[in-house]
């Protein structure tokens, strides 16, 4: 087991055991589909994220419970084998670890999952281990363990860490409202958007996110890039980058909030942290599942420095477009 970890990134997630299998086409009706290829990893938002953090050199941490069951327990190697802390993974007797079986369409990397939540119980706020949550500089979240995440979120607002959000497309549930005040970093997909402040132009979407108090507030949408506002109105777009071939695009937007994070513990500027966490989310989309390729730190600089060095374009809000016309 990876040792205890200094102050760095806490995951508060649900982990799944993925069976990742490639096909020519997605099944329509009864039948047989073979499988061109397959492999079998741990994935869940939050989880894939801290695997992430820790291949780029992140002290990473864990807490979540699953079942005392062979799912569970293959869970446990994959966190060990990227390094993350697991002495908060809790095992029940008797209870089903999550499972998903991913179909991933050969000719674009398209996706179609099948889910079985498993039936291990939440965690519970006397359940948290405060030492550890005081002591990490970023809670990183995504709703699961409700609603002991929100106990978890003002620890480490009460502590003076950060507390990360990533609202995954079709996740969005009313209850959030009470969670995102506590939000610092608050990195959302274009769908949770719509759902949350209803659709519209990126710019007033993330105005309308960044009411809710929080230091960053972000927008992702694939191969469209993603959106930022900061708290000091610094706004910018990071365009998405290309990769020779799409293997798979599972997890790539856990990988995206992964790297984001490890770059900001690691104390780069926001715009460096965008421009490296795209990059990350890019490769890892040439490999086959969520954790099938996560790069490390100096994969993503060899990466990147065969681009083009504009590293962002900055977005102008409608009142700053005002001012420049009246000048």
């Amino acid at each position: 087991m990876p040792r205890e970890p200094a102050p760095g990134i806490v995951g508060f997630g649900m982990s799944v055991l993925d069976c990742v299998q490639v096909v020519d086409s997605f099944p329509a009706q009864g039948g047989v589909t073979r499988v061109l290829e397959s492999a079998t990893m741990g994935g869940g938002p939050v989880p894939t994220a801290l695997c992430a953090a820790a291949r780029l050199g992140a002290e990473t941490a864990l807490l979540d419970r699953v079942g005392d069951d062979w799912r569970g327990h293959l869970l446990r190697a994959d966190y060990e084998r990227f390094g993350v802390f697991v002495g908060h993974l809790l095992h029940e007797a008797g209870r089903r670890s999550t499972l998903g079986t991913v179909l991933v369409r050969r000719s674009d990397g398209e996706r179609h999952l099948i889910y079985d939540e498993g039936d291990a119980t939440p965690l519970a706020e006397e359940e948290l281990p405060l030492d550890l949550l005081r002591r990490c500089r970023v809670l990183h979240l995504n709703g699961r363990h409700w609603p002991a995440c929100l106990a978890a979120a003002r620890i480490v607002r009460e502590a003076g860490g950060l507390v990360s959000f990533d609202g995954g497309a079709h996740r969005y549930d009313p209850k959030f409202e009470e969670l995102l005040p506590l939000v610092d970093l608050l990195i959302v997909a274009a769908d949770f958007a719509d759902r949350a402040v209803g659709a519209g132009e990126r710019e007033e979407q993330l105005r309308r996110l960044a009411r809710r108090g929080v230091k960053l507030a972000g927008i992702t949408d694939g191969e469209r890039g993603s959106w930022f506002l900061v708290s000091d109105g610094t706004s910018f777009h990071q365009p998405a980058f290309a990769v020779p071939r799409v293997v798979d695009t599972t997890g790539c937007g856990d990988v995206f909030h992964g790297a984001f994070l490890a770059e900001v513990v690691r104390g780069e500027p926001l715009s460096v942290c965008a421009r490296r966490a795209s990059a990350a989310a890019a490769m890892a989309a040439t490999g086959l599942g969520g954790r099938g390729f996560l790069p490390t730190l100096g994969e993503v600089e060899g990466f990147l420095s065969t681009l083009s060095p504009t590293p962002y374009s900055y977005l102008l809000l409608p009142e700053e477009r005002l001012a420049n016309d009246e000048e």
